[in-house]
């Protein structure tokens, strides 16, 4: 379990709402900081979140899970 993914349900919300929703995938992917203040999320999930830049919804979700791995080392 040591290379597991830390659980984070809004992080995964969010990448549902992405993957469900083409405009907010879109402004997730163009404009992050807007798209996120949709969402209730803790300032710690938002900094994850908006500090990756992907061209696609299945890049971004690989760069989140890359961040999300490196908070536990």
């Amino acid at each position: 379990m040591m290379n597991s993914i830390p659980n984070r349900p809004a992080i995964t919300n969010v990448l549902i709402k992405a993957s469900a929703n083409s405009v907010f995938r879109t402004k997730l992917l163009t404009n992050p900081q807007a798209a996120l203040a949709e969402m209730n999320l803790s300032p710690e999930d938002i900094e994850v979140l908006a500090s990756v830049e992907a061209q696609n919804l299945p890049e971004y979700a690989q760069q989140v899970k890359i961040k999300l791995m490196a908070e536990r080392t």
